[in-house]
Formats: structure tokens, C-alpha cells, sequence
């Protein structure tokens, strides 16, 4: 397995995009029944963590600036095949993409997470900031993540 990260949008290799944008589609799309859209103009904004296994991808999200979507740095599109969950990969992309935020200096993280998944990311470390709202007909919230309050 190898880590791929684009810090910025426009050195993103063609065929990587092609495939984090099919994995969303398939995942977020397909998988979830909801037609939403996935390109929400953030992406030219974010960066990009990959992991790839040989040429497959195994695993994705985006890491948005401060000031983007929320105050603070926040993680999203968070996903991994279907047949990998369950394995640790989505643990080792999410771990990495805390690496990453707190290594360049952010005291606080954010996520928008799907209501169902607030216990997995507990074990990481984010605590619940919201009540449950409707996102796309999904029931969603915000968690955060102080630095010091990492666990995994």
C-alpha cells in the first residue's frame, strides 16, 4: 500500500481524479441510493490523500482550509471500497489524515459525518457538536476534534 497526497488541486494526476471521483460516485451515489451532488466546487480548494494498493483505490478524503466550508480545518468524503470496510483501512486513512492536519499545525478538526458512523469516530477521538439534520435525505453531523483529544 502507498500514500498519495495532492496538496493542491491542479497537480492531481488525471487518472487519480478519474478514480476518487468513480469511488465517490460508487459509494456515495450508488451505494447510498442518493442522487446528490458530489461536485460541490470544494474540491479545486482541498487537498487530497490516496491510498493505493498496486493501481486499485482503497481508500480517499479530502482535507478542506479553514475558512472553506467551516471555521475550523475540516475532513471529508471520507471513503473505502465496500468489500475493504471492515478491514482497518478507513482507521489507517483517517489516522493519516490527522497526520497530516495536525502535523501542519491545526489545533481542531471538523467533520460532517453520516449520523450512523458518530460512535466509529468517537473511537478517533471527535465528539458530537450538532444535533442530527437531514443532508441529502441522510441524516448527518458535525463533530470536532481537538489536537490533544486524538485517541487513534
Amino acid at each position: 500500500m502507498n500514500w498519495i497526497f495532492y496538496r493542491n488541486f491542479d497537480d492531481f494526476a488525471a487518472v487519480h481524479l478519474y478514480e476518487v471521483l468513480k469511488l465517490r460516485q460508487e459509494v456515495f451515489v450508488i451505494e447510498q441510493n442518493c442522487i446528490y451532488p458530489d461536485l460541490d466546487d470544494y474540491d479545486q480548494n482541498a487537498s487530497h490523500l490516496l491510498l493505493m494498493n498496486d493501481n486499485r483505490l482503497i481508500g480517499y478524503l479530502r482535507i478542506l482550509p479553514p475558512g472553506l466550508k467551516f471555521e475550523e480545518i475540516s475532513i471529508g468524503r471520507i471513503v473505502t471500497p465496500l468489500d475493504l470496510r471492515g478491514t482497518g483501512t478507513g482507521k489507517k486513512l483517517i489516522s493519516k489524515g490527522l497526520d497530516i492536519v495536525f502535523e501542519d499545525g491545526a489545533q481542531i478538526v471538523r467533520i460532517e459525518a453520516q449520523h450512523h458512523l458518530e460512535n466509529y469516530y468517537r473511537k478517533f477521538g471527535f465528539r458530537t457538536v450538532s444535533e442530527p439534520y437531514d443532508m441529502d435525505g441522510i441524516p448527518h453531523i458535525e463533530m470536532v476534534m481537538q489536537r490533544d483529544e486524538r485517541k487513534l
